[in-house]
């Protein structure tokens, strides 16, 4: 029950961060990230990862980081995102942890709290500079 209304919960905030609308009721990582994702519209990597890709992975911290998403669901949504972005290596971009950390912080979540936060467990171990890198976007 209470996952049916966490879930719930992302998607109305989701609608109303994006304005956008979902044709699945159904709320998983995959329409999180669609629905941030569709906020910046496709983007063409052009040596810089596009400032929507960053945008989009604060706001899919923002609306997850209070919510007990579990760690595979948040790499599973980061993956989707960065995927829409056509980005394979976004374990290794520092868009994607600086958008982590930029969400985070908007979320209250203290810059000490972010590694024992339970849903970045699997995310810290794909990187060893990750924690430094979510810290720095403070």
């Amino acid at each position: 029950m209470n996952r049916v209304i966490v879930w719930l919960s992302l998607f109305l905030l989701s609608l109303g961060l994006t304005g956008c609308s979902f044709s699945d009721s159904s709320a998983s990582s995959s329409s999180i990230s669609d629905s941030f994702s569709s906020s910046s519209g496709s983007s063409k990597k052009t040596g810089k990862v596009d400032a929507g890709y960053q945008t989009d992975i604060a706001n899919l911290t923002f609306s997850v980081a209070n919510t007990g998403i579990s760690s595979g669901d948040f790499l599973n949504a980061l993956s989707r995102t960065a995927s829409q972005y056509k980005i394979n290596d976004w374990t290794q971009q520092s868009a994607t942890f600086s958008g982590i950390g930029q969400g985070l912080k908007k979320a209250g979540i203290p810059a000490q709290n972010v590694g024992s936060s339970a849903f970045l467990k699997d995310l810290l171990a794909t990187n060893p500079n990750a924690l430094t890198q979510i810290q720095k976007a403070y």
